[in-house]
């Protein structure tokens, strides 16, 4: 519950310390005097909006601390609510929970709980744990369709939290084997394009049957095709010089040299290296004139050889562009894509296996969420029967609550419905869902009713009614009023409040008061003691001036709620 709550320089607050009780706390006082500013500043502290045009006129910055102390009783919730501090690295060993947050003109904002630091969204997640504020055009965690189904179960009785244990394990059992059934499914249909693709590869590259080296052997090749007239022009030239046909080659002309340094030598025994070397000049000529000869004789164009070759090279060049930069990277990955195709077999993918185990589970599924279903059924009429009774003892005689159950394709976490809230207000309207069918004061009575069932279950620290009674009066404020006492008997209840009958059953009353000083406006918030109390009930029934009628109505609305 809320223990303490420190204002400091928040809207027309200079600064106020409050400490609260539990059971049902009531703020009054005139419109404008600063109750709702006092809400506004708790909302704050549990995660909401802060904003620059709260920090009082003139100082740099706002200041908000608040003291919550968890229940320690073995049959409270506060395991849950433990565990999500905890969880969040916040130790709540002590059953304390400290919240610090300020807010500067720059726009800059710090939060603390128990001394860490935290970010606004853990705040806000674990300031809704501790506090929730209904206000009359609020939407709480009742007005929720989404949260409908997770409040029936928590009204459950032990054969539906026995009948949500088993569905759970079918369907976790149920979702795991088709999570499995389509990741085999997936994998086959990749299987089979890899396997399409691999064969593909494997037939091309076998058709080129590429060779090592084959790719320079070719080059070679047709550089001397594509150079045949250079060549056979060449060959014709060093023809001509080593043997014309006629005197002059050089061939001859080593002969004639041959003879003279032979002469030579024949008279002077000095020049037969020369002679000698001359000599093997001239046969070597020879030898090399006869090889031309031969070789002029033998060189053919053969264009059809030339067109094979480009043909090749383009085959090569294709294969490049897909396998590799060169023949042996391509024969490299030739290798690879057999090694895979060898591999992959396909038959750990049996899906027809899968497919008949998930059909044999979908029958224990069905029944799985039909005994379900017909469980919360029967918690959904003793939730009805206890709504409907609240709703009678708020005055709305012609309301109908009802919970309705609408199927779903396939199977939910959940189950196989959704579960709405549906409410009728007035007799021959029909039922409409909970979040449209009430408005003013039906809706003030709609939410008493359902928080009067629902309280327990929320495992809330302190529930905020925040001039949720406006618009009403008479009996049906005598009703809520009872209503308010009745949820404080599990979670403490502030309420901002215009009802006498309301303030008459408090157990504290906070009086909200302003004043001016100088020329600035200051909120003062008076804790009342018994006596005051009647006044300020009776100030509520008549207006400014307290009559010993109003008095006497005061301490008569107060004995009859037990104050």
């Amino acid at each position: 519950m809320l223990e303490q709550l420190v204002i400091e320089n928040f809207a027309i607050i200079d600064q106020v310390e409050l400490s609260f009780d539990d059971r049902l706390t009531v703020l009054t006082g005139e419109t404008g005097a600063g109750k709702s500013i006092i809400i506004d500043a708790l909302a704050m502290l549990t995660g909401g909006r802060a904003s620059t045009e709260m920090i009082r006129n003139g100082a740099d910055k706002a200041v908000l601390q608040a003291l919550f102390t968890l229940d320690a009783k073995p049959e409270s919730r506060n395991d849950e609510l433990k565990a999500a501090f905890e969880a969040a690295g916040i130790d709540v060993s002590d059953n304390q929970v400290a919240i610090y947050r300020e807010f500067n003109q720059k726009g800059r904002s710090v939060s603390r709980i128990n001394g860490m630091i935290v970010p606004l969204k853990t705040l806000a997640s674990l300031g809704a744990r501790l506090v929730e504020i209904q206000g009359q055009h609020d939407t709480s965690l009742l007005l929720n369709p989404d949260s409908h189904l997770a409040l029936l179960d928590d009204f459950a009785d032990a054969s539906l939290k026995q009948a949500k244990v088993e569905y759970d394990k079918v369907f976790t059992r149920y979702r795991d084997l088709a999570q499995r059934l389509n990741q085999v499914k997936n994998q086959a249909h990749d299987l089979n394009q890899r396997l399409d693709l691999l064969t593909f590869q494997a037939e091309e590259l076998k058709t080129a049957n590429l060779q090592p080296g084959e790719e320079d052997e070719l080059l070679d090749e047709r550089a001397k095709l594509a150079n045949h007239k250079k060549i056979a022009d060449s060959l014709d030239q060093a023809q001509q010089a080593l043997n014309p046909g006629l005197e002059g080659g050089a061939i001859d002309l080593l002969a004639a040299a041959n003879s003279a340094l032979e002469t030579a030598a024949s008279f002077d025994k000095g020049y037969e290296n020369l002679a000698q070397s001359i000599s093997e000049a001239y046969y070597a000529a020879q030898d090399a004139g006869r090889d031309l000869d031969e070789s002029v004789a033998n060189l053919t164009f053969d264009e059809e050889a030339l067109v094979k070759i480009d043909d090749r090279l383009q085959v090569i060049h294709q294969l490049k562009r897909k396998y590799g930069d060169t023949v042996d990277e391509i024969l490299a990955f030739q290798q690879k894509v057999e090694a895979d195709l060898s591999a992959l077999d396909g038959g750990s993918l049996d899906i027809d296996q899968l497919t008949a185990e998930k059909a044999a589970l979908k029958e224990k599924m069905d029944g799985a969420a039909l005994t379900l279903r017909e469980r919360r059924q029967k918690v959904a009429k003793k939730l009805e029967e206890a709504v409907n009774q609240e709703l009678h003892d708020l005055l709305m005689k012609e309301a109908f609550f009802e919970v309705h159950f609408e199927p779903v394709e396939g199977f939910l976490p959940s189950g196989a419905d959704r579960v709405t809230f549906n409410v009728q207000t007035n007799k021959g309207e029909g039922v409409k869902p909970l979040e449209k069918a009430a408005s003013g004061g039906e809706a003030s009575r709609l939410m008493l009713a359902l928080k009067t069932i629902f309280i327990s279950q929320q495992g809330l620290s302190t529930v905020v009614f925040d001039e949720i009674d406006t618009g009403v009066s008479g009996r049906v404020g005598s009703a809520i009023a009872s209503k308010m006492r009745a949820i404080s008997v599990q979670t403490q209840v502030l309420a901002i409040t215009h009802l006498p009958q309301v303030a008459a059953a408090a157990d504290h009353h906070f009086l909200i008061e302003k004043s001016t000083l100088g020329d600035r406006t200051v909120t003062h918030v008076t804790d009342l003691e018994e006596a005051d109390r009647d006044r300020a009930v009776a100030m509520m029934l008549s207006g400014d001036e307290i009559t010993d009628v109003a008095l006497a109505n005061a301490k008569d609305l107060r004995a009859k709620a037990g104050k």
